[in-house]
């Protein structure tokens, strides 16, 4: 058999004799580290037979092309009876007089494209990665029980012991506000979650989940605001009520004693929770609310001159801490007309004013039991009063942006607003690590430069296969300069500059002088002192201002490691508060840390200085193989003839050994294969 097949979504199609089918294999372009690269085909060419037509939905026919064109077809190439291309997709480019421009992708592509989201979405329903849910059965309490209890945990959320500006250390008991606290969440849990979405496994026997370093990264929160993911900032206000005056409401103020009052809204709209009882909102639930007072038209009336009457309306909040006023607007005769005159003259003069629409408004933070209501306080003379026409309304609205403390965490907004396939690209490029997918058993592998290299000894004997039609050899890989900085981001409030940062040297002096190798998307961290010896410091606290213990310093991502300390072993405690509840704690506890001398790891590249002697970093621990690559640097390009089941056989974590050159290569990039045709293959000489 010599036939090629094609099929999409499980439907044999036609084929053309003259737009032949060629497919490129790679998974890591070495020249590239700083991109995964997965599998594709030529742009190919479908005749539009009548079956063609079928199975990719007509898409020639205008007014009647069904909704596959929009979407992937599966597809599958078996060349020879053999699965080539087992489960890849065909992206249909255009259709050009009576064929169909198709490319067929496979490898690390399907994988990559199904996590082509931002992590804010998988907590937005409303977007396809939102309605798996995926982080749901994660979301929990900000309580000082579940604070406490997550300090021992090791996947998932946690509550680490990390600064961010409000700990005052050292004192005497050790004190820690878990109002002050903010959450982190195991960046092992996020990788399995993100693969679980989009259909996949980590192949258990990766590199990347042997790395005790690994087990320990936290995604700590540093965003600028503390928010509720997006499912819960959308939903339909159930906690809010709106009320109306409805009859006229008419409040006289004759003696000293009825100056103040509450006024009553007493046509209830809406109140599904039945807080507000036409006088008093109490809260049902800890929430952030906006209180809004539209009164379309006022009336004033009283004396003008001498002790002139006025009238304030007022937002109050009733809590156990007493009364505040959240907001007032004022009535009064400062632009009394004449013509509004009732009677007397001089200082003694009595009138009335109306008013046009005011509008009267403020957020208030409410606990269960909190109290809002709205109410009057007359001042100046007696004998006064105030219309307040029908049609004024009370709006209490749930705003549900901001998390509040006993409220609900969803866990993806711990982490910054960014892509998954960037959050994961960042972790990956930390270990140096090689991706590849196999797109059938939905597994995919997380591999590392010194896996390939020590695979030398199971290498695959290419000799055989190497065709004595040249080769090309060059003595550079892609944009590599002579200096490479592997660089974290930078942060206003991280000194110094360029601090953890690192660089991988070339002696090659026809390669330009510098360039960024890549970026991670955090930023390094810094320590302060607590017990023995040291914790995290995320300063968002702007202590130039005295006064002010806001969290309003913007700061970087951090990514820190975790690390228990046991304060029975140290006969230490720490006394827990949330204001109201008090915990005296003497149990293990996360102290979470970016670098510190005696730290077992170093999440910085370059390697820094500790206890024991020099701590390597990440570029020493995961970069050797490539540094080795890249001194004398050789990229052979040969042709072979591969046959159906070498490309099937396929692994590209495994070495080639050709006895032509005495050396073992790396498989960088097999370039448009076809069955019985000479194929260029790009390799890297290793070592």
């Amino acid at each position: 058999m010599t036939q090629l097949q094609l099929y999409i979504n499980d439907e044999l199609v036609d084929l053309s004799d003259d737009s032949p089918i060629a497919l490129t294999f790679q998974i890591n372009n070495l020249a590239e580290v700083k991109n995964q690269q997965g599998n594709t085909s030529n742009q190919f060419k479908l005749p539009l037979t009548q079956r063609n037509r079928q199975i990719l939905g007509f898409p020639d026919e205008v007014a009647f092309t069904t909704n596959l064109p929009y979407d992937n077809y599966q597809a599958k190439i078996i060349q020879d009876g053999l699965e080539i291309v087992p489960a890849g997709i065909a992206v249909l480019n255009n259709i050009e007089n009576d064929t169909a421009a198709i490319t067929i992708l496979s490898g690390n592509v399907d994988f990559f494209d199904a996590i082509d989201y931002k992590i804010y979405d998988m907590g937005d329903s409303t977007t396809t990665v939102g309605l798996q849910k995926i982080f749901q059965s994660y979301e929990h309490s900000w309580t000082i029980d579940n604070v406490l209890a997550s300090q021992t945990r090791t996947e998932g959320w946690i509550w680490p012991v990390v600064d961010y500006g409000r700990l005052l250390y050292p004192t005497d008991p050790v004190m820690m506000d878990v109002r002050d606290m903010r959450p982190g969440f195991f960046v092992k849990t996020a990788i399995e979650l993100m693969a679980k979405q989009a259909g996949y496994k980590i192949n258990p026997n990766s590199f990347l989940l042997k790395q005790p370093l690994y087990d320990k990264l936290i995604v700590q929160f540093a965003n600028d605001n503390f928010e509720h993911g997006s499912d819960i900032q959308n939903q339909p206000d159930y906690y809010g009520a709106t009320a109306y005056i409805k009859p006229t409401l008419n409040v006289n103020h004759l003696t000293v004693r009825d100056n103040a009052g509450i006024i009553p809204f007493s046509n209830i709209g809406a109140d599904q929770l039945q807080q507000y009882n036409g006088t008093r909102f109490t809260a049902r639930n800890v929430s952030t609310v906006n209180v809004s007072v539209k009164i379309p038209k006022f009336r004033l009336q009283g004396r003008v001159t001498g002790y002139p009457a006025s009238v304030n309306i007022i937002i109050y909040k009733h809590s156990s801490l007493g009364d505040e006023q959240l907001s007032v607007l004022n009535y009064d005769f400062s632009e009394w007309n004449n013509n509004d005159r009732i009677s007397g003259n001089g200082g003694n003069i009595y009138g009335w004013h109306e008013f046009e629409q005011r509008i009267l408004s403020a957020d208030a933070e409410l606990t269960v039991g909190d109290e809002i209501s709205i109410r009057y306080e007359f001042f100046g003379n007696t004998h006064a009063s105030f219309t307040l026409y029908e049609g004024a309304s009370l709006i209490i609205k749930t705003l549900n942006l901001n998390v509040l403390y006993k409220q609900p965490v969803q866990c993806e907004r711990i982490f910054p607003d960014i892509g998954q396939k960037d959050f994961l690209k960042d972790i990956l490029q930390r270990f140096g690590i090689i991706c590849q997918t196999d797109n059938t058993n939905r597994t995919i592998t997380f591999a590392s430069f010194r896996d390939i290299v020590e695979r030398i000894p199971a290498a695959k004997n290419w000799t055989a296969k190497c065709l004595d039609q040249g080769k090309n050899i060059s003595f550079q890989l892609g944009g590599y300069a002579q200096v490479n900085y592997l660089k974290n981001k930078e942060d206003d409030n991280i000194l110094p500059k360029k601090y953890g940062d690192a660089q991988i040297e070339v002696k090659d002096k026809t390669l330009p002088a510098t360039t960024t190798l890549f970026e991670s998307q955090f930023a390094p961290t810094l320590n302060r002192s607590f017990i023995n010896g040291t914790i995290a410091l995320i300063d968002k606290v702007d202590h130039t201002d005295a006064a002010n213990t806001e969290y309003n310093v913007s700061t970087a991502p951090r990514l820190l490691i975790d690390k228990k300390v046991n304060l029975l072993n140290l006969s230490k405690a720490i006394t827990f508060t949330d204001g109201t509840t008090t915990r005296v704690y003497n149990d293990t506890i996360s102290t979470p840390y970016f670098y510190k001398p005696d730290g077992d790891f170093n999440l910085c590249f370059s390697d820094m200085p500790g206890t024991a002697g020099s701590l390597k970093g990440l570029k020493n621990n995961y970069y050797p193989e490539l540094e080795k690559i890249l001194q004398q640097t050789k990229k052979v390009d040969r042709f072979f003839m591969l046959s159906p089941r070498d490309i099937l056989e396929l692994d590209l974590l495994i070495p080639i050994y050709l006895e032509q050159d005495s050396a073992y290569y790396y498989i960088n990039k097999i370039d448009s294969w076809r069955k019985d045709q000479p194929v260029k293959v790009e390799l890297v000489k290793l070592g």
